[in-house]
């Protein structure tokens, strides 16, 4: 700003010489519209405000005078248009303007793939350092606009108050492809998932390389049914809690780099995914080698009085797991997620009760001397499926309704009251009012007696809509409540807990608890906080940190999560940052913060 207004207060004597001579450093047309100067196209500005000012402050009438002076501003000097004709003049502008132009069409579609690069955070793309000359015109980049409903507003350059430190725009990375490989595309959950897929891969060499006939039939049928098991247990409530209680006694003590790694406890949904392919990548095989058999059965005229029952009760359950795989995929499970809900539940449920039968039918084959039951107990498989039925039988037999008492707390936003459900630390819990169609879990606000809870829920959708609107009076739960992401965050000394929306409701279950065993600043962003969730949930914020950083959104836009949480960070001296909130700003966020090498946790799609 001091150099603007430097350049356009003109000494008298640059006034007099203006009228008489162009300025020195004048660019053509061309030049000008050149995106890659900025100095240059700032400098030349500033002489046409210089030189206009002092042509009007001579209060010269003459058009053609005014005319020849403008024009100096865009033309050659006097010696080069000596030189060229007027129709040559005008040709070497024209291709000049033409050439400039295909340059600069060609630098913005560079522009368009790098920025697609190295682009972290949507359509929005981070000041580098030489942007934030004009501290006012960051802060309206980080809050849209300057003024939040915060407590402490003050988290970085402040023009009005002065401030706290100001630690600075959020760094830029080291590399603009790496971050996306290695916290992309090899992220926990599908290294987790390829270490599955890659060990169940190479077993399957090991065996079509090394048994032959009903051997092979054995072997195959144990791995699919192992894989099964593994893919039901992960998800299974008593794992999942063990799971959380064991990693979350890593000390703090630890080098920050396997606490980061152990941080990562929540991704294993990769486990599931990569069992439950792998799964069938094996029966894919023992269903050709069924065949393969039966087919060789009836060219050689052998009796086949289990073939044709194997043999149906083969294909049915590949072709169920080959439809439940379909809609696993993102673009078709965020479309119809009720059919993939329907597909893995009904379609898992008829899938292991044919495999039992064809278990049975494939004991009964191969038995020989042998009794059936004796058969069975020595087979790997019928202990798996065993298990699997126990697995999944189990929490339909804690299935019940109980009651509810709704407090409506606006029109987007609603709290159910459960005075009879007992949960634990970071723990939540799925209702429903239709039990076999669809769950939705939240996690739970317990009471100081932990002998009852709340769930804070907000219109997201169709059926929260209708708890918002109708107030449910009964709902149906099942199973016990399992742990969630947020159990894992003791293991570091201090973190930065971010919540957009009802994301509020998991980091007050959590930070209630934890008490003062942890270090902690707390930033919700949503909109009208006190409108939307009622002066309770607010009073609840002050309590678990009377420094919380509160954002309007009605009042400032959306902030920049990513930015306000690093200065945050730094401002904290933290080791992590946690955040609660929708898919897309808790994926953007993580990898935002990670990809600058900021331990960053969120829920993931599959977690």
């Amino acid at each position: 700003m001091e150099v603007d207004s430097a350049e356009t207060t003109a000494s008298p004597a640059e006034s007099s010489t203006s009228l008489t001579q162009p300025p020195p450093c004048i660019l053509y047309p061309s030049h000008r519209t050149n995106p890659s100067a900025p100095p240059a196209e700032k400098y030349s500005g500033s002489h046409q405000h210089r030189h206009q000012t002092s042509s009007a402050s001579t209060g010269s009438s003459s058009s053609s005078s005014s005319h020849s002076s403008s024009s100096n501003l865009i033309a050659p000097p006097k010696a080069s248009r000596s030189s060229l004709s007027p129709n040559t003049s005008a040709s070497c502008v024209r291709e000049e303007t033409l050439f400039f132009r295909l340059l600069r069409r060609a630098r913005k579609a560079m522009s368009t793939l790098q920025n697609y690069i190295r682009d972290d955070k949507g359509a929005f793309m981070y000041p580098a350092a030489y942007e934030v000359a004009n501290p006012l015109e960051y802060e309206h980049r980080r809050y849209w606009t300057r003024s939040i409903f915060a407590r402490d507003p003050v988290l970085s350059y402040d023009v009005e108050k002065g401030g706290s430190i100001y630690p600075g725009p959020l760094p830029e990375q080291e590399s603009y492809v790496w971050p996306k490989i290695r916290h992309g595309f090899l992220s926990a959950y599908r290294r987790l998932f390829s270490l599955i897929f890659l060990g169940n891969l190479a077993g399957l060499i090991y065996i079509v390389l090394t048994f032959n006939g009903p051997r092979r039939l054995v072997h195959l049928s144990t791995a699919v049914s192992a894989n099964l098991l593994v893919a039901v247990l992960i998800r299974q409530d008593f794992v999942v809690n063990a799971i959380f209680s064991i990693f979350a006694l890593t000390p703090q003590w630890f080098p920050l780099r396997i606490r980061r790694w152990v941080a990562k406890v929540y991704e294993y949904g990769g486990v599931h995914s990569g069992a439950a392919i792998a799964a069938t990548m094996w029966y894919i095989l023992l269903t050709v080698e069924i065949t393969r058999t039966y087919a060789r059965a009836l060219h050689n005229g052998a009796p086949a009085s289990h073939m044709i029952s194997l043999l149906i009760l083969t294909w049915i359950p590949l072709l169920i797991l080959l439809l439940i795989l379909t809609f696993t995929i993102p673009g078709l499970r965020r479309r119809f997620h009720d059919q993939f809900e329907a597909s893995h539940r009904f379609g898992g449920w008829l899938a292991i009760i044919v495999i039992w039968a064809q278990a049975v039918v494939m004991a009964d084959a191969t038995r020989g001397p042998k009794s059936l039951g004796k058969t069975l107990a020595e087979n790997p498989s019928f202990w798996f499926l065993i298990t699997i039925s126990v697995c999944i039988i189990y929490p339909w037999l804690r299935l019940r309704k109980v009651e509810v008492r709704p407090e409506r707390l606006s029109q987007h936003a609603t709290r159910l009251w459960f005075d009879t459900v007992k949960v634990g630390f970071c723990q939540g819990f799925a209702v429903s009012d239709r039990p076999l169609f669809e769950w939705h879990t939240f996690a739970s606000l317990p009471e100081p007696d932990f002998k009852s809870c709340s769930l804070l829920v907000s219109n997201a959708g169709d059926w929260t809509k209708k708890q918002i609107n109708q107030g449910p009076h009964k709902l149906w739960i099942r199973g016990i409540p399992r742990t969630g992401v947020l159990r894992i965050a003791p293991i570091f000394k201090s973190v930065i807990m971010v919540a957009t929306g009802s994301g509020i409701g998991p980091q007050l279950s959590f930070l209630l608890a934890c008490g003062n065993s942890l270090r902690y600043r707390l930033l919700w962003s949503t909109r009208s906080p006190e409108e939307t969730y009622g002066k309770e949930i607010l009073a609840l914020v002050n309590k678990v940190d009377p420094r919380a950083v509160i954002i309007d959104t009605k009042k400032t836009g959306r902030p920049d999560i990513v930015q306000i949480a690093y200065e945050m960070y730094k401002n904290e001296d933290a080791e992590a940052v946690f955040i609660i909130s929708n898919q897309k700003i808790t994926r953007g966020t993580v990898y935002a913060l990670e990809s600058r090498g900021i331990p960053a946790y969120g829920p993931v799609f599959d977690s």
